[in-house]
């Protein structure tokens, strides 16, 4: 049996693998996908054999139904091409997602990771530190910037604690739609308007990011209330916030009671009826097993769901001129994976469509979908305006830090993209290069 090399996994991630591997075969079994002639036995065998990397990325290429020798030469054949050098550099990587969530909330992760070290024939080996294994989802950015580690992901509303830049992209209704948003991080005009600020303030290279609109999912205690249209309908109820601080000032605006609760209590207060609901967005529902106690989905798009991945530029410096276009070259065929591969899970695997399929979670959690129409929405956006005095410190505050007045100018951009156009239908540009 091949071993690991010992400079490819650290201690952390070494002694991560089995709890991987068991959190891959749970979600083969979540979704209802059969590995026809893959038992569970021959999946750690394999994946004790290779690693879980390898493993994962061959059942991925492989589809949905395949047998254990061909799973076994797959992976082989991976860690072969993976494994055939010592790397020159290690970047190590951290989520607080792992193989499990990502098949249904499409973060990009593992694509980035295979793309770059074959783009680089092995001379960068990303180590994957998933599930938690080294940072909550707060955190994540928080290490990455101190150089613990060189790249996680997190959405930029949490990471918005340590780096408050972030919360540019949170003015209200600023961005209508996913479209809009991934328009807005290929545009080259992203560039000056947004990830120079960040690479500035916080050393900080925004790669690239899964992109949805926030919106609220009610607990059961609205289960066989009537279907909620406009924002009168749920005026007064206490929902959960994360935070994201233009997004607290817009709920409060909006009377929609923002609290603070921790995501790993939060299933249970809106099971209990604690909370009314909670503001997030539709893969972190679904892919974290939310779904059973959302009775209601409310579709205000108020502010950005942004699951971003970021690097720190100190390990851009270190690696050169040279593979540091190679990673922006990844971080580029990352971005379109995400796009496309979390639109069609967001329709075929969470549902996020005006009647989800049995098999798809909100069908099979009976959770009722409220798309509220563009009078509704208008109606949000005059309540919740940034324009608001409510806003005038972090208009200050972020003006400052950017360098010039950033809803104004950032609007007209954000506003490009027709908000009612697919987002499969925004063209990938390379917005490093003008």
């Amino acid at each position: 049996m091949k071993k690991i090399p010992d400079y490819v996994q650290s201690k952390e991630a070494a002694d991560f693998i089995s709890k991987q591997t068991e959190e891959t075969l749970d979600t083969t079994k979540d979704l209802d996908v059969k590995l026809s002639g893959v038992s569970r036995r021959d999946f750690m065998r394999i994946s004790r054999q290779y690693g879980t990397y390898a493993t994962y990325i061959a059942a991925a290429g492989l589809g949905g139904v395949f047998s254990a020798d061909a799973l076994a030469g797959s992976a082989g054949s991976v860690y072969e091409k993976r494994y055939k050098m010592k790397p020159k550099h290690k970047i190590r990587y951290g989520s607080v997602a792992s193989q499990k969530h990502m098949k249904i909330i499409r973060l990009g992760a593992f694509d980035f990771a295979q793309d770059l070290e074959e783009r680089t024939d092995g001379e960068i080996q990303v180590e994957m530190l998933m599930g938690n294994s080294v940072c909550a989802e707060q955190v994540c950015i928080q290490k990455t910037m101190q150089g613990v580690l060189d790249m996680g992901s997190s959405s930029t509303q949490n990471a918005s604690s340590v780096a408050p830049w972030l919360n540019a992209l949170d003015f209200p209704y600023m961005f209508q739609s996913a479209g809009q948003l991934y328009h807005f991080l290929y545009n080259p005009k992203s560039e000056e308007l947004f990830r120079k600020t960040y690479r500035e303030k916080n050393r900080m290279e925004f790669l690239y990011s899964l992109c949805e609109m926030r919106q609220l999912y009610m607990g059961l205690k609205w289960k066989g209330k009537k279907n909620i249209t406009k924002i009168g309908d749920i005026a007064g109820t206490k929902n959960r916030v994360t935070n994201t601080q233009l997004g607290r000032i817009a709920m409060q605006l909006m009377d929609l009671n923002p609290v603070p609760v921790a995501w790993v209590e939060t299933l249970d207060a809106l099971k209990s009826g604690l909370i009314d609901g909670m503001e997030t967005w539709t893969s972190a529902t679904t892919a974290f097993n939310m779904a059973p106690v959302v009775s209601q989905y409310v579709g205000l798009k108020f502010i950005p769901g942004t699951g971003h991945t970021a690097m720190n530029t100190r390990t851009l410096d270190k690696i050169g001129n040279k593979l540091r276009d190679e990673v922006m070259e990844s971080a580029f065929q990352a971005q379109r994976v995400v796009q496309f591969s979390n639109e069609a899970a967001l329709a075929l695997i969470s549902g996020e469509v005006t009647n989800p399929g049995p098999e798809t979670i909100f069908g099979k959690s009976g959770t009722v979908m409220n798309f509220f129409d563009d009078e509704a929405l208008a109606e949000c956006e005059a309540l919740a305006s940034p324009k608001k005095d409510e806003y005038g410190r972090w208009h200050e505050k972020l003006n400052k830090m950017g360098g010039y007045s950033v809803y104004d100018t950032m609007l007209p951009v954000a506003r490009e993209y027709d908000k009612h156009a697919l987002a499969i239908d925004v063209e990938p540009r390379r917005w490093w290069k003008s």
